[in-house]
């Protein structure tokens, strides 16, 4: 499915996308919120300046995905693959990344206030400027690389 379809098919009010393979589209700026992608390839995917408001992205693969800028208040995130994504400026308050995987992740500069960030994996994820980091609980946390605000990097072969 491109682009386009998928904004067709948004405007007759679908909204449940999980059995859709939108690897590589570009939606950037367009407002999916409260849509669903659960356990979908989402890999390479332009989701820039969106929308995703409460949106449903449980278990997709985000490998390569574009989010930065995007508002993804409310969403949940858990147990989704994010390698080489990109949340630079993401909303992610009150987002849920529980059980999620992150490798060389960035998301400097994005907003987690009141985000749960428990049982997951934290390889080279970039958090410079990131804000409300201190206010997280990171509980079964493991962390190995991760840049914070200030520059610092911390390595932590158990729970973080």
């Amino acid at each position: 499915m491109n682009g386009e379809e998928l904004r067709r098919r948004y405007a007759t009010k679908e909204r449940d996308f999980s059995a859709v393979n939108l690897r590589g589209v570009n939606i950037s700026g367009s407002e999916p919120m409260e849509d669903i992608f659960i356990d979908i390839d989402l890999s390479g995917i332009n989701f820039s300046g969106a929308n995703l408001t409460n949106a449903i992205l449980a278990g997709a693969n985000l490998t390569d995905a574009n989010l930065s800028n995007a508002n993804l208040t409310g969403a949940d995130l858990g147990q989704c693959k994010l390698i080489r994504a990109n949340f630079s400026g993401a909303n992610l308050t009150k987002a849920c990344l529980d059980a999620v995987k992150f490798r060389d992740t960035n998301m400097s500069g994005a907003n987690l206030r009141s985000a749960s960030i428990t049982q997951t994996q934290l390889g080279n994820t970039n958090m410079s400027g990131a804000k409300y980091v201190s206010n997280i609980d990171w509980t079964g946390t493991r962390v190995k690389g991760l840049v914070l605000k200030d520059g610092t990097a911390i390595d932590s072969d158990g729970d973080w």
